[in-house]
């Protein structure tokens, strides 16, 4: 018997007809879900609704002209439902804390001000936090303008398995915060090691003499600085409304185009939108040229390289994993073309993610 002549076939044609139908109206169901989510939110009604889920149930019991009987019905309507009031549930979002710090400025412009931002002591906890699903999403510091790439950032990306979902440029400007605002009080400076070195400059200028100490934030810094009258913050304009400090001075950054790219990181993989960016890490053999072999199909490819970082195994003296963005979607052809390449040049490859390129009209810089 001839294969198109396999009565199965069709049938199993018509199946993926269906099913193709059920998937659509499934992912319907859960965009009116979203909507209803958010009316429930204006009007301060709680999601869960047990009541209502029972009467759905009920309804698909009484008009079910079978064969699926309702011990069916209930398991997969229960799984629908469920999914349904997941998507209700508003945005939980990991931020590196406590409030007003640069990365809490940027998850809430990010976002809109929309979802629950949730602050962690440190980057390792916002990994960590995502990756348990007790956030849905978590904003992190990749690198800056003026002081390169928050490294931290790039070895967590080793540990967890995430990926980036957006990308998010904020412009940095830096004031020195007190509570008298009063230089002459000042006995300590705290902030972030890279907010310090962003101020060097100016701190050595305006303030010789002065205890500088490091902090894990610059909104930890303010929060310092607002229990102590002898302790100032380098921190954001921000900080000094939620912290009730009072500027010293304001734009003390030495460099004035000061932009630092934030990563939103999660589980969910955003689909093409003819501006993308896909990123990837990659480790090479410790021999000649094995770089250059894995860099190769960039050239022949024609693609844009954005980023290229290096950061050491830790397995191996000499061993480094590379950090890589390159323009365009894994889901085009030549784009996964690309990686296959890189892939079978390399002794292990790992895709970060596919994510719409940040553009200016995006925060107005």
């Amino acid at each position: 018997m001839k294969k198109t002549d396999n009565p199965l076939i069709p049938l199993r044609d018509e199946i993926d007809g269906i099913d193709a139908k059920i998937l659509e109206l499934i992912n319907a169901r859960l965009t009116i879900g979203e909507k209803v989510g958010a009316v429930k939110k204006e009007e301060g009604s709680q999601v869960l609704d047990r009541a209502r889920e029972r009467m759905v149930i009920e309804n698909l019991f009484r008009i079910n002209p079978g064969p699926a009987d309702k011990e069916l019905i209930q398991y997969i309507f229960n799984v629908i439902i469920t999914a349904t009031r997941e998507v209700q549930k508003p945005k939980t979002i990991a931020y590196l804390g406590p409030k007003a710090s640069y990365t809490h400025i940027a998850a809430l412009k990010h976002f809109t001000h929309s979802g629950r931002f949730v602050e962690q002591p440190n980057l390792f906890d916002i990994f960590r936090n995502v990756e348990r699903g007790q956030s849905h999403f978590g904003v992190v510091p990749v690198e800056n303008s003026i002081e390169g790439a928050v490294n931290h950032t790039l070895d967590l990306f080793i540990e967890f398995d995430l990926s980036i979902c957006a990308e998010h440029y904020e412009p940095i400007s830096h004031d020195l915060l007190s509570i008298t605002g009063e230089a002459r009080d000042i006995k300590t400076v705290y902030s972030h090691p890279q907010a310090i070195s962003q101020c060097k400059g100016w701190l050595n200028k305006q303030l010789p003499g002065v205890e500088i100490m490091e902090t894990s934030s610059t909104s930890k810094a303010a929060l310092l600085a607002s229990q102590d009258d002898s302790v100032a913050a380098i921190a954001s304009q921000k900080a000094a409304h939620i912290y009730e400090l009072l500027p010293v001075a304001s734009k003390i950054e030495d460099f004035g185009s000061n932009v630092t790219r934030f990563l939103v990181i999660g589980k969910q993989h955003p689909e093409p939108t003819g501006q993308d960016k896909t990123s990837i890490m990659f480790a090479t053999s410790h021999t000649p040229g094995a770089l250059f072999k894995a860099l190769a199909p960039i050239d022949r490819s024609g693609l844009n390289m954005m980023k290229l970082e290096s950061r050491p195994t830790r397995h191996h003296n000499w061993s480094y994993y590379f950090f890589m963005d390159i323009e365009g979607h894994m889901k085009e052809d030549l784009v996964a073309r690309t990686i296959d390449e890189i892939q079978a040049a390399t002794l292990s490859l790992k895709i970060l993610g596919s994510y719409p390129a940040f553009t200016k009209e995006d925060n107005g810089l």
